[in-house]
């Protein structure tokens, strides 16, 4: 009990810096910089603002300027939007990106996702449509010389695609539309994906951070006795809870959100989950010989892209369709991988599990409870191939699932994979939680085939029994005993002789190659199983 005590102390720390508003003569050159589409100008003035103070010896004592959320939300647009990244001048797209992201990090990092009301930038509510601001666009749209004595209106009305038709919650249908469509492009258009990728990761550093900031004030409101044990006030309000408001209570909509994690590019997904930004996989044409159209920079941020018409300005014949082959060309060949993008698209994807599994277990009411949010992920990697499969459930040290998900998901999946008649932990052992004992892997995983008599189904059950004998290994004492060998050998060639009939194919189709495939990996693992339990019994559990 006292390595928690430990650990919680920091907690109580204030970690981010306070906010002071920009006075209105910052906020009016900032304004102009991104009205009038000069983005590095901007970007200076921004970090310039959120930094200052930062080599101060109490620097967390010191409050500093944090800009508006629309500005952040603009600034964040430069990261994925086409016409600042696979459409826009080569020099400008490298130097914009690493800006932006810089900046929100910074952002990030030294605000805090409360202070710099992360959740009023990111969110993708509805903008205000009310009879005033309605008019005063399309007096902008009109007349962009225009002006207004509404203030609050005019904050939120500057020039360029990315403040009207390219700001992402007008394009995204919501947060998960944004996610399928991301991991999309992991699998089926690296060149969006290695924009796409950033953002991701950045957003899903901001719903951590902001859930762990609720949860640290939630903590001090409550050891102040200001709430109950149970209330979690601030939490109830965080952006995830947010983007999950409208799949609460809602089967379909809530397996859309788990399958937004599992987009793998095939024709379903991609018409689940469709490009968010007209046009987004195009590139503008090269020609040989020629140059490139609309070379100069300075004319694209002052003539094509004036008002909410912007995207129209592009002319279709400039673009050419990016290839959607993964392997077509060296730049695709380093930047994808045919297992759902390979390790940094999965690593993502765990996080998004994690994620999921954090917010039923604390906070069920906000979207449903463990069991169905697993049973909707069983859903999902019953259809995986068995490569990508395994990818998901490595316990090694660069798996993004907590251990307690890991081993908490895994046991469930066990449980659907395996045949009624193997017996349940539960029957054998009296626990509170799904802790592994070396009897429960002993009597109800490690020795039982899959319930059926597919190869990939097996394969999964032995990748499954093999990750979670690793991760006992790497928790818990382990001891060679004879029951232990018995259920590992048992259990290899359970698997083995269960999936024999599938050798009757002898099509020589893909299907057939696909289970030999297959066959290969069960085989595989097996082998591990076996070197295993030959560690443990060289090490003796340890001694």
């Amino acid at each position: 009990m006292s390595e928690p005590a430990t650990q919680a102390a920091p907690t109580q720390e204030l970690p981010y810096r306070d906010a002071i508003q920009l006075t209105d003569e910052m906020r009016q050159h900032c304004h102009i910089y991104l009205d009038e589409q000069l983005y590095i100008g901007a970007l200076t003035l921004l970090s310039g603002l959120v930094t200052s103070g930062a080599s101060h010896p109490q620097l967390l004592a010191k409050p500093t300027f944090a800009p508006e959320p629309f500005h952040i939300e603009l600034i964040s647009a430069l990261l994925i939007h086409p016409r600042h990244t696979n459409q826009a001048h080569p020099n400008e797209r490298l130097e914009l990106a690493s800006r932006s992201i810089t900046f929100l990090r910074n952002i990030l990092s030294i605000l805090g996702p409360l202070n710099a009301r992360l959740g009023d930038a990111f969110s993708f509510s509805p903008i205000n449509t009310t009879r005033s601001s309605r008019r005063n666009r399309n007096t902008l749209e009109n007349d962009s010389d225009s002006s207004s004595s509404d203030a609050e209106d005019r904050s939120e009305r500057t020039r360029g695609v990315i403040a009207n038709k390219g700001r992402l919650r007008r394009c995204a249908k919501d947060f998960w539309h944004v996610v399928g469509w991301a991991l999309n492009c992991s699998v089926k258009y690296p060149k969006r994906w290695k924009y796409w990728k950033v953002w991701l990761d950045f957003m899903l550093d901001v719903l951590d951070a902001d859930w762990k900031e609720r949860e640290r004030q939630d903590e001090l409101a409550r050891a102040n006795e200001n709430i109950g044990q149970e209330e979690k006030p601030l939490l109830r309000k965080c952006l995830l809870v947010e983007y999950l408001s409208e799949a609460k209570g809602r089967s379909s909509s809530m397996k859309r959100v788990v399958r937004s994690a599992f987009a793998d590019g095939s024709p379903g997904s991609l018409k689940e989950f469709p490009e968010v930004f007209p046009n987004e996989t195009k590139e503008l044409k090269v020609q040989s010989g020629q140059k490139r159209k609309r070379e100069d920079p300075r004319k694209q941020h002052f003539a094509a892209y004036d008002d909410d018409d912007a995207e129209t300005a592009m002319d279709s014949s400039e673009l050419t369709d990016q290839t959607p082959e993964p392997f077509q060309d060296a730049e695709n060949t380093l930047a994808a991988d045919p297992w759902l993008g390979g390790t940094e698209s999965i690593a993502l994807r765990q996080r998004l599990l994690a994620t999921f599994s954090r917010i039923a277990a604390i906070l069920p009411d906000c979207l449903t409870d463990c069991v169905e949010i697993y049973d909707m992920i069983y859903e999902c990697v019953k259809l995986l191939p068995v490569p990508a499969f395994s990818l998901y459930f490595s316990p090694s040290s660069s798996s993004q699932l907590p251990i307690i998900v890991f081993v908490s998901l895994t046991q469930f999946l066990l449980l659907r994979f395996l045949p009624g008649s193997a017996p349940r932990p539960d029957s054998i052992v009296d626990r509170e939680n799904d802790d592994l004992s070396q009897e429960v892997l002993e009597k109800c995983f490690l020795p039982f085939p899959a319930n059926t008599s597919s190869v990939a189904d097996n394969a999964k059950v032995s990748i499954l029994v093999e990750s979670q004998f690793r991760q006992f290994l790497k928790s818990c004492r382990c001891y060679h005993t004879p029951t232990l060998d018995a259920a590992i050998e048992k259990g290899i060639l359970a698997r083995e002789s269960k999936c024999k009939g599938d050798k009757r194919r002898k099509d020589g189709g893909v299907r057939a190659k696909d289970e030999e495939s297959d066959r290969e990996w069960l085989r595989a693992s097996g082998e591990r199983l076996r070197n295993l339990l030959l560690w443990v019994e060289q090490n003796n559990g340890g001694d």
